[in-house]
């Protein structure tokens, strides 16, 4: 597509988001993805007039609950609502240690299921009821692959597509957030250096990230969001904890120079999803199923 047709596309979405007017739902895994993924993004689309709501479907405990609101203000978005679901594993190894756990850890796990152990039917009935109640005129969620492979991620995807099947002539349009390819595959690269096995992902090792990947879509629109890479960063200090936990290329892309840093992150890439037809739905969760079931060849 040439430039001037990507110019052209997004000057028609932000005509389509008059100030003061348009509502934007922001649905993530985990508290630290609305800063981590799209911080950029949501600061600029709240710069342009735009209302942004955050909705975080296994927030984590209360400390990091209270830490991602604290990073929502910074980046402008006054309503974060939260499910109770809890964070899936994201390679089977850490999810071994399953004994000897307390009763009390056993009424939890029955109050906060992990993501994705729920049903998907389940998780997007949760996720239609808060479309309804707020009624956004877009929607941004996970990409289809989970973005950097994890479970939780692309069960959010699929639930927020599955959402869309209760909605009709005033569905709400819904993106999701993709990735340069090179950036994916050089995240593949280094999770095989450190002898990850990518067709085996999740907490039970049936998530396939190498074949979701090969499913990538073509963008349909790119925001550039490098002016606001500087928010995202003050919200980001919010996940100190987390980014020190994180995995090696995640700490060192979080203290490049934010011009540096721009090339990884300074335009938000988005896939539309919302012409999607209900055959095209089903055929879609039939691959993801296909996905989780899979075995590769050794």
């Amino acid at each position: 597509m040439a430039s001037g047709a990507k110019a052209r596309i997004r000057v028609n979405f932000v005509k389509q988001t008059p100030l003061q007017s348009k509502k934007i739902l922001m649905v993530f895994a985990h508290a630290d993805d609305e800063t981590l993924l799209a911080g950029a993004l949501i600061a600029q689309l709240i710069s342009e007039g735009n209302v942004v709501a955050v909705l975080c479907l296994a927030p984590g405990d209360d400390d990091r609950r209270i830490r991602m609101r604290k990073a929502c203000e910074v980046l402008g978005v006054k309503n974060v609502e939260t499910l109770r679901y809890t964070e899936s594993a994201m390679w089977p190894i850490e999810n071994l240690n399953i004994m000897g756990r307390s009763p009390s850890d056993q009424v939890e796990e029955k109050l906060s299921p992990e993501l994705t152990t729920v049903p998907i039917d389940d998780v997007a009935g949760r996720i239609a009821g808060r479309i309804s109640e707020l009624n956004p005129a877009v929607i941004i969620t996970h990409a289809s692959y989970g973005d950097y492979g994890h479970a939780d991620h692309a069960a959010v995807h699929r639930a927020t597509v599955q959402a869309m099947e209760q909605f009709s002539s005033d569905m709400p349009r819904l993106y999701s957030l993709v990735w340069p390819k090179w950036m994916m595959w050089l995240n593949v690269w280094m999770m095989k250096i450190g002898g990850r096995d990518i067709r085996r992902m999740g907490p039970d090792g049936r998530f396939n990230f190498g074949m979701l990947l090969q499913r990538q879509q073509t963008r349909n629109l790119t925001i550039k969001v490098s002016s606001y890479l500087g928010v995202r960063r003050e919200a980001s200090r919010w996940y100190e904890e987390e980014l020190a936990r994180g995995p090696l290329p995640m700490r060192l892309l979080e203290r490049l120079p934010l011009r540096i840093q721009s090339i990884f992150l300074g335009k938000s890439r988005l896939v539309l999803e919302k012409c999607l037809t209900r055959s095209t739905l089903k055929k879609n969760a039939e691959q993801h199923e296909t996905s989780l079931t899979k075995k590769a060849p050794n």
